[in-house]
Formats: structure tokens, sequence, C-alpha cells
């Protein structure tokens, strides 16, 4: 009977030690490998096979600096742990290249020196933000954080942010917003630290398109993936035949042929035409050279604004007229492929505010002619999960059925907008009265309207029975994509009296920073990047949230609950142990 108990005893010693090993086995493995199980139905946490190739790709070890961290409200550190465990899947994907640091730069710093960090981060790409938490009770606290990283891969080194506020979204759907676009975000990373700038994209001059200093912030963003340069389409300026001078010397029978024929060559080596508020209409020889680069797969970029209306003008007058540009030829060309730029002003009641002088004083009103403009019902990858894109006197456009085109909306108004047929005057005392009475608002019933489009398919050439300039072949057709946007001053960055540049898409008067850049980054990335990448965001996530009323009405429910429901498992539990241990040696 001894030996029989004793060696139940060794028996019980021996599992328990192989227990403990087996425990301290997977602990070890558990270091070594990281492993997470994708159960959801969507499969949101599994990396998409372009994230996986991007990191494949990697050469040598990429170091991620994330520095989400320190005391922060619930839902930023559900962002941080989400970022930290994607950061993971594509670490695993990578074969251990990419290493991760979660830091907080600015524990124990006082708020001036907290400034100054701030303004250096912004410098270098990473946004701060406003943390509010109104989680304990009636106590709120604030505290900005800095939810962004660098990555650092060789001599290169890139910035991402995590999270953008959407004034029109709660902070729960702009947190879970967040976590959607983690996976792009990181993905974009990648590429700009360790891809080569394989794609040319050349922005067209000569006829007073927008490419100074206004543009400089977008400008600088392309720049980290794509090769850049000009090109002068002005036919009838002898600066844009500068670059064949010395050919045209050596025969000047032949000059026509040899300028006409170099702008085809030039044009044709790059992917992407950008064309940012022409103030000028082309002539057929300028916009024949620009058909005939989408029919050989060239893509094409319009940013025009067919009114002429500037913020700017009411510095000096009371009212200001807005007249058309007179643009009929881009208008005729875009008509053909089948879009209707109006020569209208899109006025909508979702909009930003201005300061608008009122009883003595400023006053914040809000102001119909800046529209915030959304993403499509449709929900294109270029315009989803992207924010609010603040325009400025924008036209609306009208799509029409093309055969073997697709026409996709890409950004609309409001339902609560209103078409102002140009000429028209606008007065900002006008404008003042009709947001403050009722009955005016209400006669803002246009429905959505258009205001950027996607174009892709077989174009037909509009030149088929017109003059072919130059020695190029003609195509009457070819696989391409073009996008339209009514607004060009989307693009437009402001600049201060020294010259500094601030965002693109950034409101001076509220400091906040609309979603103007990413989305014309999606715009160049859908139409060139040959990655993928943009693809990332036409995954299918379900939000699967909880009820915030009920949620706060049983918090206190709920937490007890959680606490003593495993207490009362291991009391049970325990006293089955208890009982048939007593059975099984008395």
């Amino acid at each position: 009977m001894v030996r029989k108990h004793t060696n139940r005893k060794i028996q019980s010693y021996l599992n328990f030690g192989v227990l403990l090993l087996l425990v301290g086995l997977v602990n070890v493995l558990g270091n070594i490998y990281y492993q997470r199980f994708d159960l959801t139905e969507e499969k949101r946490y599994t990396l998409s096979e372009t994230s996986k190739k991007l990191a494949k790709a990697l050469k040598e070890p990429v170091y991620i600096k994330l520095y989400l961290d320190g005391e922060m409200s619930a839902r930023f550190k559900r962002l941080k742990l989400e970022i930290r465990d994607l950061v993971l899947e594509f670490r695993e994907a990578s074969g251990q290249q990419i290493e991760l640091e979660i830091i907080d730069p600015i524990k124990g710093l006082s708020e001036n020196e907290m400034e100054e960090v701030f303004q250096d981060f912004v410098q270098r790409g990473v946004q701060p933000v406003r943390d509010v938490d109104k989680e304990k009770g009636d106590e709120t606290r604030i505290k900005y954080l800095l939810p962004g990283a660098e990555l650092f891969y060789g001599e290169k080194r890139g910035s991402v942010n995590f999270f953008e506020f959407d004034v029109a979204k709660t902070p729960d759907e702009n947190i879970n917003k967040a976590i959607d676009n983690i996976e792009y975000e990181i993905a974009n990373g990648l590429r700009q630290v360790s891809q080569e700038k394989s794609k040319r994209i050349v922005v067209a001059e000569g006829n007073g398109e927008m490419i100074g200093p206004e543009v400089n912030s977008f400008a600088g963003e392309l720049m980290k993936y794509y090769q850049i340069s000009s090109l002068n389409l002005n036919f009838s300026d002898p600066e844009a035949a500068r670059p064949w001078a010395a050919d045209i010397e050596k025969n000047p029978s032949k000059a026509d042929e040899i300028f006409v024929n170099g702008l085809h060559g030039r044009l044709n080596l790059n992917d992407l035409l950008l064309i940012i508020k022409p103030l000028n209409d082309y002539n057929d020889q300028e916009l024949y050279l620009i058909d005939q680069f989408m029919m050989k797969g060239g893509r094409v970029m319009w940013l025009v604004d067919p009114v002429h209306m500037e913020i700017d003008s009411f510095r000096n007058y009371k009212q200001v007229l807005a007249m058309n540009r007179n643009l009929e030829n881009i208008q005729s060309l875009l008509f053909h492929y089948g879009l209707v730029l109006k020569n209208t002003l899109l006025a909508d009641l979702n909009c930003n505010r201005i300061p608008i002088p009122a009883s003595g004083r400023m006053e914040l009103v809000d102001f119909p002619y800046f529209p915030l403009l959304q993403g499509s019902p449709q929900e294109h990858p270029i315009s989803k999960n992207i924010g609010a894109v603040w325009s400025q006197f924008p036209a609306h456009i009208e799509p029409k059925i093309r055969p073997n085109l697709d026409i996709i909306p890409l950004l609309v108004s409001s339902p609560y907008s209103k078409i102002i047929n140009t000429p028209a005057p606008i007065d900002l005392e006008s404008v003042y009265m009709q947001m403050r009475d009722p009955e005016a608002r209400k006669t803002y019933v246009s429905g959505e309207k258009i205001a950027a489009v996607l174009m892709e398919g077989t174009f037909q050439s509009r030149y088929q029975y017109m003059k072919k300039y130059g020695n190029i072949p003609y195509l009457k057709e070819g696989k391409s994509k073009m996008i339209l946007i009514a607004d060009a001053d989307i693009a437009r960055n402001p600049v201060d009296t020294r010259g500094s540049t601030y965002p693109t898409g950034y409101d001076k008067i509220s400091q906040f920073t609309f979603a103007n850049k990413k989305f014309l980054l999606n715009c160049v990335d859908y139409l060139i990047d040959d990655n993928g990448l943009i693809e990332i965001r036409s995954k299918e996530r379900r939000v699967r949230l909880l009820d915030p009323e009920k949620s706060k009405e049983e918090r206190a429910y709920w937490q007890w609950f959680s606490m003593l429901l495993p207490l009362g498992l291991m009391s049970f539990f325990g006293l089955i142990n208890y009982f048939l241990r007593i059975k099984r040696y008395t």
C-alpha cells in the first residue's frame, strides 16, 4: 500500500515536471517566433500579398521608432497595440528584418520643451494630436500624443502618421479608421525607404499652371516616391523649344517638326501627366499631344478651375464677380471623353468656416463656397477612409456614358448643396446673412454633386478626323486612366510672408489639416503605382462597436463580473478537486 502511494506521488511529480517543461518551452518559442491566428471572417489581421511582397523585398534591417507611448486614453492604447501587432506581422513576413522600438519622446518635458519637440517632429513629418480622455467619470484629461513613427533603412529615413482627426467622425470612429489604415501606412513607409523611384511624373507648365510655392507640400510628398520633372506644353512660347535649340539651329527648315517630335518624345518618357490649374486655354496642338499620350497608355490627372474666383480678392473688395476662365478647348476634350466640366460654383452647407467682420468684430461663419467634400458612397480605394477634403470655390462634373469606359465618382458634396451659375457676384455680407437665415439655408437642396471623378478603360481619340501634328504614329484609341478634379486649390498649401509652406489642406484659421494631400497621393498611386499599395485600402473591415450608452450604464457590473467570475471558477474547481482527493485517498 505504501509502495503504491509512493508510485503515485512519483508519477504526480513527473507529470508536473513535464507540464512545467512544456510551459517553459512554449514561452521560449513564443519569445523567438511570433504567430497570431486570424479567426475573423474578413481576415482583417492577415497581411495582404502587397504588404508581404514589400516586406520580403527588404535587403537589410528596417528600424521603426513608434512614438506612441506613455500615458494615454484607452482608445490610443488600443491603437498602439494594433500597430505593435501588425509591425510584428510585417517582421515575420520580412524574415526578422524589421525591428520595433516604442518610446515616449515627451516624457518628463516641460510645456516649452514639448512645444519645441513637437515643432521638430512636424518638420520630420510626424504630426502631434490631442488626446481627450473622458473615461474617468467627470474628470477630463487632455494630453498631446505623437501617433506616428519614423523608419530607418540604411541611409534613408521616412515617416508615417497613424492617426488623422476627422471633424465629421466621433472619437471611436476616428480610432477605428486609424486602425483600418495601419497596414497601409506601414506598407507605405516601407515603400518610402526601400523602393527605388521607377515611375516618372511630368508637370505641365507654360499656360499659367500652378507650379510654384503654392504646391510645394504636395510636390515634396510626390518626390518621396516618384521622379518629378516639368514640361512646357505651350506651342507659342519660345521657351518651350529651348531644349531642342541646338537641333533647330542645325536644321532651321525643320524647326516645327523637331520641336513637336521632341515634345512627344519627352512626354512619352513619363507615366503620368499632372496638370494643375491652367489659367489659359490649351490649343488643339497641345491637346493633341495630351490625347495621344493617353492613347499610348499614359495617365493624366487634371486639376482645373473653370471659374476664376479667389478668396484673396475679398481683401480689397466687398463684392467679387466670379467669372468663367474660358477654357472651352479643355472642356471640349473632356466632354469627348465623357465628362462635362460645368462653369459653375458648387456651394454646400457642409463647409469650412472663414472670419467675416460683423458688428465691429470678426466672427467665424460657415462659408458654403468652401465645401468639405467626402468620398463617394461607392467607396473606391482612392477616397476610402480619408476624411474630409477641403475645396475652395469648386465647380461640379456631370459624367456621360461612353462605351468601354468606367466612370467612378471620387469626391461628392453633401445632399445640402446648391449650384450657382456664373458669372455671379459674391458678397461676404450676403453670405453672412444667408448662413444666419434658416429660410435661406433651406434653398440648398441640389443633392450630392460630383467634384472629382475617375475614368478607366478604352478611350477614343478626339482627333481622328483632324490634322495630325508631328511624325509620331497616330492612335485612334487606347487603354488608360484619367482623373478630373473640379478644383485645383485642393492641391494648394498656405505660404507665409517668409516663404515657409504649410501642409497641403492646412487651414490657418482652425489650425486643422484636412485630407487633401492623402487624397491626391491616393489618386497618383492608383494611376501609376505598380506595387498595388492602394489596393490595401479596399480590404473589407467590419466595425463591431459596443453601444456607448449601454457600456457606460453597465460598466461597474461588467467590471465586478470580470473580477469575480475567475475567482468563482477557481473556488468551484478547487472544491471539486478537494472532495475528489478525499474520496480517492481515504
